[in-house]
C-alpha cells in the first residue's frame, strides 16, 4: 500500500495480529487512529503511528486521558474508545480496505493531543 493514502486525523480498520505482546490483545478489523504528520505519511514511509481503538468501550466514568470516547462517531461499525496508552507504529501492510472508516474532527483531533500531552508529562 502507498503510504500517502493515509491521513493523520483518519480512523481506518487495521488488522493487527498476530502480536507479539499481550498487553493489547491483536484483532482483525480493529480500528486505528493515523496520529503521524501527513509530512511523513506522504514521504513514502513503511510505518504509520497510530493510536488503536476497542469496541469495549466503558461509559461509567470519563477515562480521559487514558481513553477518548467515540460513542457515536459516523463511519465506525459500533461504539469505539481510542486507547491513547497504546500508541504504536505499525507496518502499512497492517491498513485494511481501500478508505478510511470515519475522519475525526478538528475538536475530537486536538482532544486526543490533549490526552497525548498529559501521558507524556506535557
Amino acid at each position: 500500500m502507498v503510504s500517502s493514502k493515509f491521513k493523520r486525523g483518519q480512523i481506518w480498520e487495521v488488522d493487527l495480529e498476530p502480536q507479539s505482546h499481550k498487553e493489547e490483545p491483536g484483532k482483525r478489523k480493529r480500528p486505528a487512529l493515523v496520529i503521524q504528520t501527513d509530512l511523513l505519511n506522504d514521504s513514502g514511509h513503511p510505518t504509520t503511528i497510530v493510536v488503536v481503538g476497542t469496541s469495549q468501550v466503558r461509559r461509567d466514568k470519563d477515562y480521559f486521558p487514558l481513553r477518548l470516547a467515540l460513542p457515536h462517531q459516523p463511519g465506525l461499525p459500533m461504539e469505539t474508545d481510542l486507547l491513547i496508552d497504546q500508541v504504536r507504529a505499525i507496518s502499512n501492510r497492517r491498513f485494511m480496505g481501500d478508505q478510511p472508516l470515519t475522519l475525526l474532527n478538528p475538536a475530537q483531533l486536538k482532544r486526543v493531543e490533549e490526552a497525548l500531552k498529559l501521558l507524556m508529562g506535557r
